[in-house]
């Protein structure tokens, strides 16, 4: 791994702390019954989530002038440590928030 792949795998730990913390506040909103809090949460952040894949597929038809890039071109594979980086700041954030990290970082 190189010293980008670390700084890296510490942003998607935090992001996923974050995660974490948002996804416990949500059930403590199900636990509640404010199920229309709920439904608007979920319904912008899957806006988002479009809205980031469009914008992905568009900047790399432009850049390359195609929709997929071909197989020569692709990128190599991820480490792995950058694969779990996310899920463990997510694992890390449940944790966290059970004992008090979201009321400390919210």
């Amino acid at each position: 791994m190189q010293t980008f792949d670390w700084f890296l795998w510490s942003a998607l730990v935090a992001a996923g702390v974050f995660v974490g913390l948002a996804v416990n506040s949500l059930f403590a909103l199900a636990v509640m019954g404010a199920w229309g809090s709920i439904v608007t949460t979920l319904a912008v952040v899957a806006c988002g989530i479009v809205f980031y894949l469009l914008l992905e597929r568009m900047f790399n038809f432009i850049s390359t002038g195609r929709w997929s890039l071909p197989r020569q071109l692709q990128k190599p594979r991820k480490p792995l440590v950058l694969l779990f980086g996310l899920p463990l700041g997510i694992f890390i954030g449940l944790i966290g928030a059970q004992f008090g990290l979201s009321e400390l970082l919210l």
